[in-house]
């Protein structure tokens, strides 16, 4: 582990992209009540801007409590891996997303679109988001 910003960034990008890649064979694979929530806990993290460095080390933290000796970031040693914008230096594809933030629902943004999409709700338009 390092304690230089750029080696957390990549560490941290290398567990969302392994994260993301197996969501619901980690959650599958986890027993407890209490480490399917902390799986939970890291998709609303991702999508509520929360605490995401948090939400990876308590769900790594639950994985390893569960006899997984690799954990989440055991993973990502030498995959290379890594999602666009964390911990490199170029933008993100931009996403629609929920204008309330009560759902997951989202629309990759297009450049031949001519409106942003809306909600099925209410109609309101739905925020764009950099990843």
């Amino acid at each position: 582990m390092t304690d230089r910003p750029e080696g957390r960034a990549r560490r941290l990008s290398e567990a969302l992209a392994y994260f993301f890649d197996h969501v619901e064979d980690i959650r599958r694979q986890l027993a407890e009540e209490e480490s399917r929530a902390a799986v939970d806990a890291l998709l609303l993290a991702v999508r509520d801007d929360g605490d995401v460095d948090a939400a990876v080390r308590r769900l790594n933290a639950r994985m390893r409590a569960e006899r997984d000796a690799l954990g989440l970031y055991g993973r990502t040693r030498a995959t290379g891996a890594q999602l666009t914008g964390i911990g490199g230096t170029g933008r993100g594809p931009a996403v629609y997303l929920c204008p309330h933030r009560r759902c997951l629902r989202h629309h990759w943004a297009d450049d031949t679109a001519d409106a942003s999409p809306t909600c099925d709700q209410d109609g309101a338009p739905l925020r764009l988001k950099r990843l």
